[in-house]
């Protein structure tokens, strides 16, 4: 078993966040499994300067200790996300080829018009795309989210099932390179051999 606790350091750890990593922790230590820290500051925007040091100091002080994460080191690291950056563009550009993702050109002042994105640039031909590129046209990929629903089992509220009509075709990787939360966290679980993620129900 490997169980993570993945702060984002956007501001100062919470009650919350160390109920989430309590839990994380506990089964971890109950299964004789791996606890994990990993810090998610791909919000490079709103980072918070002394936010991680105040997780480490949090963590130490309620006797919460983890066996792998950024200032301990681990057979995964690195254990921040900004310094897996190179990791995330590779699988995201894997979803384009299969079709499952594809690249949005569409700028600030298009979207602000928009209430859910209109898929402008779903039907873009790769000529247009390679010319857009080789421009230097900022751009983001897309998931692009199919017809039907998605179906998974968790393992508190059992098999829970989503309407896709109800999710929007999520940014992967922003213009400014860095992934999304939706993005990277997924990799790195995958990556990491994370077995169970503990978090609170939103």
């Amino acid at each position: 078993m490997r169980t993570r606790f993945a702060p984002s350091p956007t501001g100062y750890i919470h009650l919350g966040n160390l109920r989430a990593a309590l839990f994380g922790y506990l089964l971890s230590r109950k299964m004789q499994g791996t606890f994990v820290l990993r810090i998610e500051d791909t919000d490079q925007e709103r980072l918070v300067a002394d936010s991680i040091e105040k997780i480490y100091k949090v963590l130490h002080t309620v006797g919460i200790k983890y066996d792998e994460g950024p200032d301990v080191g681990g057979p995964y690291a690195p254990y921040v996300q900004s310094e897996r950056k190179s990791d995330y563009l590779q699988y995201a550009l894997k979803l384009v080829e299969t079709g499952d993702g594809y690249h949005c050109f569409c700028d600030k002042t298009r979207l602000e018009g928009l209430e859910n994105y209109d898929r402008h640039c779903h039907g873009l031909n790769a000529d247009a795309i390679r010319a857009n590129l080789d421009a230097n046209m900022p751009y983001v990929i897309r998931q692009f989210i199919p017809e039907g629903k998605t179906t998974f089992v968790d393992q508190v509220f059992g098999e829970i099932t989503v309407e896709n009509t109800a999710l929007d075709d999520q940014v992967l990787i922003k213009a400014d390179g860095m992934p999304t939360y939706n993005c990277a966290n997924v990799i790195d679980d995958h990556l990491m051999d994370i077995s169970h993620v503990i978090r609170g129900s939103e």
